[in-house]
């Protein structure tokens, strides 16, 4: 409908001229937008948020969502490929620190689940949805490499670790790196910011489960019961 194409046209054309007038002051609004999609994509899911609700929970008119987006999908586009890029670059930077594997291990852990808080719930969402459905082709493929590139750069550190002797698993080190990422995504279930726990508690609770496994030696048991004695009292 050329009605329809030219109001999307001077609405893209708005869009722009607003950006280079005041990026600060656009960016700050776009952002705001971004934020106040997170809990309504929590609710209803990528395919049941709409823009009225966007709107209703960043307290502005639909009209003025669509004057910084052109849809929902370029909301959703924004805050998941941002959210990547960070924690990928971010991963990239601990993988090329020169730590011992148990230590990248960790990193890698704490940035990833900081990341989720920080982007809550979109990258979440991007995890556990198909949303390739609202993402331009070239997009989708940028943020697809993404996904697979976390998981790569955990593969390697398992790689590295078992090469040098520091980890020992029964299980392939694909399998094993698996077993880590899935450990953070499945976060997405019950991980809520501002929550009894922070992210870098929950990533280091895991990676103390993953590198000290949660069996007590024979010498921590007598520990344990030696510790149990003293505190108990005498009759």
């Amino acid at each position: 409908m050329p009605g329809a194409t030219q109001r999307k046209t001077a609405l893209a054309m708005k869009r722009t001229v607003a950006q280079r007038k005041d990026r600060a002051s656009y960016s700050a609004k776009r952002e705001k937008i971004v934020k106040a999609a997170g809990p309504v994509l929590k609710k209803y899911g990528l395919s049941g948020t709409t823009i009225e609700a966007i709107a209703k929970e960043a307290g502005v008119d639909r009209a003025t969502i669509y004057y910084y987006f052109a849809d929902k999908g370029a909301i959703f586009r924004e805050a998941i490929h941002g959210g990547l890029i960070e924690m990928v670059a971010a991963l990239e930077e601990v993988a090329a620190s020169g730590d011992s594997p148990d230590v990248r291990l960790r990193n890698s852990m704490r940035i990833v689940m900081r990341a989720f808080e920080r982007h809550y719930p979109q990258l979440y969402i991007f995890f556990t949805e198909d949303s390739s459905s609202v993402i331009d082709q070239d997009l989708n493929q940028e943020v697809v490499a993404s996904g697979r590139r976390y998981e790569d750069l955990v593969d390697e550190i398992v790689r590295d670790g078992i090469r040098q002797g520091i980890f020992s698993t029964s299980l392939p080190p694909k399998v094993f790196a698996k077993t880590v990422t899935g450990m953070l995504n499945w976060t997405s279930r019950w991980f809520v910011p501002d929550g009894m726990l922070g992210a870098d508690d929950v990533a280091d609770g895991m990676a103390d489960t993953i590198l000290n496994g949660v069996l007590v030696t024979t010498t921590g048991r007598q520990a344990a019961g030696q510790r149990a004695a003293k505190e108990r009292p005498a009759r």
